[in-house]
C-alpha cells in the first residue's frame, strides 16, 4: 500500500518530532529505527570526514540550500521506510548525511538515528547500536537515539549491552522532553533487565570456566595432570572462586 510523504515522515526522526516507543520494547521495535550494514564504512567517512562542506568554505546561501538537499533526500529516505524498503532508506539517509553541512549537528544526528532505525527492523542489533552512538555524539539528549540504542543492547542481550541498555534507559528517564508513555516504557525495563543482566552474567561467566578448563586440560595434559586434579570452590558471598589442588594419583 502507498504511503504519502507525510505518513512516512511520522514514522521516522525530525527534529522537532517526540518519540513513542512501542509497548513492547522487547519485541519488535518499532519505526524510530531504519536498517542496513552495506553502507556503514561509508556512514563512518560521513561522519568523520570534515572535508565535506566545511561552513568556512560555502556562503550561508549555499549551506541552507545543502540543508534543504539533505532534507529532501530525508523525505525520500522516509518513503522508502514506509514501504519497508529498508535498503533503499537508508541509502537516502547516507545522501542525506553527505549532502547536509558539518554545522547541522542536529538534522545529522537524526540521519544517523533514521538509519538506526532501519538497522532495527533488519534484525542488525549491533549496527544499529553503532548508529545511534554516531547520532548521540552529535546530539547528546537525542531521547530516540538513546531508547533507540537501549532496545538494541536489550536485543543483542550479552551482559555488556544489556548493562550498557539499562543505563540508556535510566538517562531517558531523566531527559526532560519525552511523553509520559516512554517514561512508563523506561521504567519497565529498569524493572525488566537487572534479573537479566545477572543471569546473563551467571551464564557467561560459567562458559568462561568452560573455556579455561578446555584450555587448562590442553596445556595440564603435557605434565600428566587435567584440571580434575584442581577443585574449584565459589565463596556465596562474593561469587569469586578459589582453586584447591587434588592428588588424585
Amino acid at each position: 500500500m502507498a504511503v504519502n510523504g507525510a505518513a512516512a515522515e511520522q514514522m521516522t526522526d525530525s527534529p522537532n518530532t517526540e518519540f513513542t516507543p512501542v509497548a513492547d520494547s522487547t519485541q519488535d521495535p518499532q519505526v524510530e529505527h531504519p536498517t542496513d550494514v552495506s553502507a556503514t564504512d561509508d556512514i563512518q567517512e560521513y561522519a568523520t570526514d570534515d572535508e565535506f562542506y566545511d561552513s568556512h568554505e560555502y556562503s550561508t546561501e549555499e549551506l541552507e540550500r545543502m540543508l534543504r538537499e539533505a532534507n529532501d533526500f530525508k523525505t525520500a529516505g522516509n518513503e522508502y521506510f514506509a514501504k519497508g524498503q529498508y535498503d533503499e532508506a537508508i541509502g537516502k539517509y547516507e545522501d542525506a548525511l553527505f549532502a547536509c553541512p558539518e554545522r547541522n549537528t542536529e538534522e545529522r544526528a537524526v540521519f544517523f538515528s533514521n538509519i538506526a532505525a532501519c538497522q532495527m527492523k533488519q534484525n542488525k542489533y549491533t549496527e544499529a547500536k553503532d548508529t545511534c552512538s554516531k547520532a548521540i555524539e552529535l546530539s547528546p539528549a537525542y531521547s530516540k537515539a538513546i531508547f533507540r540504542r537501549a532496545q538494541a543492547g536489550e536485543k543483542i542481550a550479552s551482559y555488556s549491552a544489556l548493562t550498557e541498555a539499562l543505563k540508556d534507559y535510566q538517562s531517558v528517564r531523566e531527559l526532560p522532553d519525552i511523553t509520559d508513555f516512554t517514561r512508563k516504557e523506561c521504567l519497565k525495563a529498569e524493572q525488566r533487565l537487572p534479573s537479566m543482566i545477572k543471569d546473563q552474567g551467571e551464564k557467561e561467566k560459567e562458559e568462561m570456566m568452560g573455556k579455561l578448563k578446555d584450555l587448562g586440560n590442553t596445556l595440564l595434559g603435557k605434565f600428566g595432570l587435567s584440571t580434575n586434579n584442581f577443585q574449584m570452590q565459589k565463596d556465596p558471598s562474593s561469587g569469586n572462586y578459589s582453586v584447591n589442588f587434588v592428588n588424585k594419583n
